[in-house]
C-alpha cells in the first residue's frame, strides 16, 4: 500500500516537532513520527518496517491527522486521568496563558511547579492543556490601531461593487515591496545533528518593487524603480492603463502619503482609474501582500545569491512568469477572500 502525496507546511512541522519532544508515550510518538515520515516521502511499507506497525494503522493515523490535526493524534490516545491541579489553580493557569502564552509545554510545567508545587512531565502537560481546550499554534502579530468596523465595511463594499464585475472592468490590488539582498532563513528539512548555512551579505541593497494583482485571473504586473514615490506611482498607473486600454480600472491600495498626493489623484482621474483606499492599518485586506509572500517563499527563503545583480534578476524573472501552472498556484495561495482582524485592546 503506497503513501500518496502528503505535505506539511512549516508551522505544522514546528508544532509536530514540539509535540514529539514533549512525548514520552511510545504509541503517541509513533503517531507523530508516522505523520512526519509521510511528509518526508516515506512509503507505507517503509514506515511499517521502521516503526513495526501495520499499513492499516498508518492509514488510520493519517486520517486522524487530516481530520483532527495534532489534537486528534493526542486525544485518540488519551483515556483521561487524574487532574492534579485544583479548579482555582486551573483558573489561575488559564489567566496566565491568556496574558502571555508559553512557548513550550516544559515552560508550563516549570510555572506550575513554581506556583503550585505540582510536578508534570512535558507529555502529561501537553495532554492536560489539550483537555483544558488549548492547542499548540503560532501567535499572530496584528496592527495595534486597526478598526474592525471599517474593515468590515470595506469587505461589504468589495463584495457589492467589485466581487462580480462586467467584462469591461478590472480591479487591481496595488502596493510596493522592498526585497533586501541578504539571507532569508526559513524552515527546511536538514540532516539531524547538522546545520544548513546560508551566507549573509553586508550592506542593505534592496529592490523597490511596485506591483499590482488582479484576483480575478491572477494577473500580476510588477516594475522595479530607483525609489517609490509620487513620480514612480504615477508611472505605474500609466503602465496599468497602457496594458488595459479598453477597460474601466479600479485600483485598491493603502494610505501611503504619496498615494494621497494631489498630482497622483489628478493623474488617476485623467487616466480614468478609480482609486479605492483601504482602511488605515489594514495590510490583511490588500491581496498583493500575499503575492509578495508567495514571491519570498519561492525565490528568497533559504536561497543564497552571490551578487545583488543575480538576486535582482532572479526576482524580476519570477515576476514576469505567466504560466497557467503558476496562475493555478496563485489562485490557491491567494483566494479572493479577506481575513478580518479581531478588535485588539491588549
Amino acid at each position: 500500500m503506497a503513501g500518496d502525496t502528503f505535505h506539511l507546511n512549516a508551522e505544522e512541522l514546528v508544532i509536530l516537532s514540539e509535540m514529539h519532544r514533549a512525548c514520552k508515550d511510545k504509541k503517541t510518538a509513533d503517531r507523530i513520527k508516522t505523520i512526519l515520515m509521510l511528509n518526508n516521502g516515506f512509503t507505507y511499507f517503509q514506515i511499517s518496517e521502521i516503526l513495526l506497525i501495520d499499513e492499516r494503522t498508518i492509514n488510520r493515523y493519517k486520517k486522524i491527522y487530516l481530520n483532527q490535526g495534532v489534537n486528534g493524534l493526542l486525544a485518540d490516545n488519551y483515556q483521561g486521568g487524574f487532574m492534579k491541579m485544583t479548579d482555582a489553580q486551573i483558573s489561575y493557569l488559564k489567566e496566565t496563558i491568556e496574558l502571555a502564552p508559553f512557548a513550550t509545554a516544559a515552560g508550563v510545567c516549570e510555572f506550575v511547579w513554581k506556583e503550585f508545587g505540582i510536578r508534570y512531565t512535558a507529555q502529561g502537560m501537553v495532554k492536560t492543556l489539550h483537555r483544558l481546550g488549548y492547542s499548540y499554534k503560532k501567535t499572530c502579530p496584528i496592527p495595534g490601531k486597526h478598526d474592525r468596523g471599517k474593515q468590515e465595511a470595506f469587505v461589504r463594499k468589495y463584495n457589492e461593487e467589485f466581487k462580480i464585475l462586467p467584462d469591461n472592468e478590472k480591479v487591481y490590488f496595488l502596493d510596493g515591496s522592498h526585497p533586501t539582498f541578504n539571507n532569508h532563513p526559513g524552515y527546511a528539512w536538514i540532516k539531524t545533528g547538522s546545520n544548513f548555512l546560508i551566507k549573509s551579505h553586508a550592506g542593505r541593497e534592496h529592490l523597490n518593487l511596485m506591483g499590482a494583482l488582479n484576483p480575478k485571473d491572477q494577473e500580476t504586473i510588477v516594475k522595479n524603480y530607483p525609489v517609490l514615490n509620487r513620480d514612480s506611482i504615477i508611472d505605474f498607473l500609466k503602465t496599468l492603463r497602457k496594458k488595459n486600454a479598453d477597460y474601466i480600472l479600479h485600483v485598491i491600495w493603502d494610505n501611503v502619503p504619496y498615494q494621497h498626493s494631489k498630482l497622483v489623484k489628478e493623474e488617476a482621474k485623467n487616466l480614468g482609474i478609480n482609486l479605492v483606499y483601504l482602511p488605515p492599518y489594514s495590510p490583511n485586506l490588500n491581496l498583493i501582500e500575499r503575492y509578495w509572500g508567495f514571491l519570498r517563499k519561492h525565490v528568497m527563503i533559504n536561497k543564497c545569491y552571490s551578487t545583488f545583480d543575480e538576486f535582482r534578476d532572479t526576482i524580476l524573472r519570477f515576476t514576469k512568469k505567466k504560466s497557467e501552472r503558476l496562475k493555478k498556484k496563485l489562485k490557491k495561495y491567494i483566494p479572493e477572500k479577506f481575513h478580518l482582524l479581531p478588535n485588539f485592546s491588549g
